[in-house]
C-alpha cells in the first residue's frame, strides 16, 4: 500500500437541527464571537438564517453581497467591507459560493496580497485564516470541509481555486432542514456536483483507502436519496441523506482531488453562466466513457454502489447518463447555447489546466477533448 496523508481539522456537527445550536457549538470551541460577520446572499435573509445568528450575538453584522459563482471582483469589494468591520469571527450561510467567499475572505483579512496573488498557489497563505464557521444551505459543494475556494475570473474565462489548509472552516455545521427551501432544480443541480465529487474522487490517481470510503458511500447515498428529494422537497430523511453525501464527496475530494469533469465544468459555467452541478452532469458520463476500461475497476465499484448488474463499464457509465436524464439533464450542450464554433477556444481554455491532469486515470490530447465535445453537439 502506498503512504498517504489524511488531514480533515473541521469539526462537523451533523443532523437536524443542529443549527439551533450555533452559539453553543461557538463557546464550546472556545470561539471569540464579540464581533460576528455573517456572510451570504439574500435568501438566506430571506428565511430567517441570518436574523437567528443576529440573535444569538451582541455585535453582528450580516453581509448579504453573495452571488452564484462569486467573481475575483466581488471579493476584493467584500474583503473591503469585511475588513472595516474587524469581526473576531466569521459565519458562512448558504450554498458554495457563500462558504467559498467567505473563506477567501477570512484569508485574505490575516494575510497580505490582492487575491490575485493567492490563487492556484500551493499552500497559498502564510497566516492562519479568520476563524470560520460554515453553514451550508444546499447540498452539493461540500466546501464546509474542504481547504478550497473557488472564485470566477470572468476577464479570462476561468474559475480558479486557492488552497491552503488555513482555509477549512474551525466548524462546519450541515443541518439537512436548512435544505428543504432549495426548488427542485437546485436540489439536483447540487446533488449532481456532490455526486461528480464523489465519482471524480474515486477515480482520481491520488484516492486514498480514506477517500475511496467517502467516494463510495458517497455515491450509494446520492443515488439513493437524490431522486427522492428532488420529488418531495419536504422529505426530511432524504435531504438527511444527501447532506450526508455531499460532506463525503468533500472529504474525499479533499483528499484526491477532482478532475476532468470539473475542469470542462468550470469552462462551460464560466462562458456561459450555466449553474456548476448542471455543467458537470453535461460532461460526467462522456468523460466517464472516455475513461473507459483505464477506470474498470473503480467504474465497476461505483456500478456495485449504484446497484447496477453489469460488469460492462460502458453499461454502467449508460445507467449513469439515465441517471442524470432523470433530472432533466439535456441530451446536448445545444440547448445550453454551445456551437460548434466554440470548440477551438473550449479546447485551449481546457488544455491551460493540463498541470491539472496528472492524476486522471487517461490523459487526454486535445484531439481527445475536441471529440468529446463533438460527440456533446451531436444532435440524438
Amino acid at each position: 500500500m502506498k503512504t498517504f496523508k489524511h488531514f480533515m481539522p473541521t469539526k462537523v456537527i451533523f443532523g437536524r437541527k443542529t443549527f439551533l445550536k450555533l452559539k453553543d457549538e461557538c463557546e464550546n470551541a472556545k470561539l471569540d464571537t464579540s464581533k460576528v460577520a455573517v456572510i451570504c446572499g439574500k435568501s438566506a435573509v430571506h428565511h430567517g438564517y441570518a436574523d437567528f445568528v443576529k440573535k444569538q450575538f451582541e455585535n453582528v453584522e450580516i453581509f448579504d453581497d453573495v452571488m452564484p459563482d462569486p467573481s475575483v471582483e466581488l471579493a476584493k469589494e467584500l474583503k473591503e467591507k469585511v475588513k472595516a468591520f474587524n469581526p473576531s469571527l466569521i459565519v458562512a450561510i448558504g450554498g458554495g459560493s457563500a462558504i467559498d467567499l467567505a473563506k477567501v475572505i477570512a484569508g485574505l483579512l490575516t494575510n497580505e496580497g490582492d487575491v490575485e496573488e493567492f490563487i492556484g498557489v500551493p499552500e497559498c497563505f502564510k497566516n492562519p485564516a479568520a476563524p470560520l464557521v460554515a453553514v451550508p444551505t444546499t447540498s452539493g459543494s461540500g466546501s464546509e470541509v474542504t481547504p478550497y475556494a473557488v472564485l470566477t475570473n470572468k476577464k479570462e474565462w476561468k474559475k480558479a481555486p486557492l488552497i491552503s489548509s488555513y482555509l477549512f472552516p474551525v466548524i462546519a455545521i450541515d443541518d439537512p432542514e436548512l435544505t428543504v427551501t432549495m426548488p427542485s432544480h437546485v436540489t439536483a443541480n447540487t446533488g449532481i456536483d456532490a455526486l461528480t465529487h464523489c465519482i471524480e474522487a474515486l477515480v482520481s490517481k491520488r484516492a486514498t483507502p480514506i477517500s475511496k470510503l467517502y467516494s463510495l458511500e458517497g455515491i450509494k447515498l446520492i443515488t439513493k436519496y437524490l431522486p427522492r428529494a428532488f420529488g418531495n422537497p419536504r422529505d426530511i430523511e432524504a435531504r438527511e441523506k444527501v447532506m450526508l453525501g455531499s460532506m463525503l464527496g468533500g472529504m474525499a475530494i479533499t483528499d484526491a482531488g477532482a478532475g476532468l469533469v470539473h475542469t470542462l465544468a468550470h469552462i462551460l459555467g464560466v462562458m456561459y453562466d450555466i449553474p456548476h452541478g448542471l455543467a458537470n452532469a453535461m460532461f460526467l458520463s462522456a468523460v466517464l466513457e472516455f475513461y473507459g476500461l483505464s477506470a474498470k475497476d473503480e467504474l465497476l465499484s461505483i456500478g456495485r454502489a449504484m446497484e447496477i448488474e453489469s460488469n460492462n463499464v460502458y453499461e454502467i457509465v449508460e445507467k449513469i447518463e439515465e441517471f442524470l436524464r432523470f433530472f432533466g439533464k439535456p441530451e446536448t450542450l445545444r440547448p445550453l447555447g454551445v456551437s460548434e464554433d466554440d470548440i477551438s477556444n473550449f479546447v485551449s481554455l481546457a488544455m491551460a489546466k493540463k498541470f491539472l491532469m496528472a492524476n486522471l486515470p487517461r490523459i487526454p490530447s486535445e484531439k481527445d477533448i475536441r471529440i468529446i465535445l463533438e460527440k456533446l453537439l451531436k444532435n440524438s
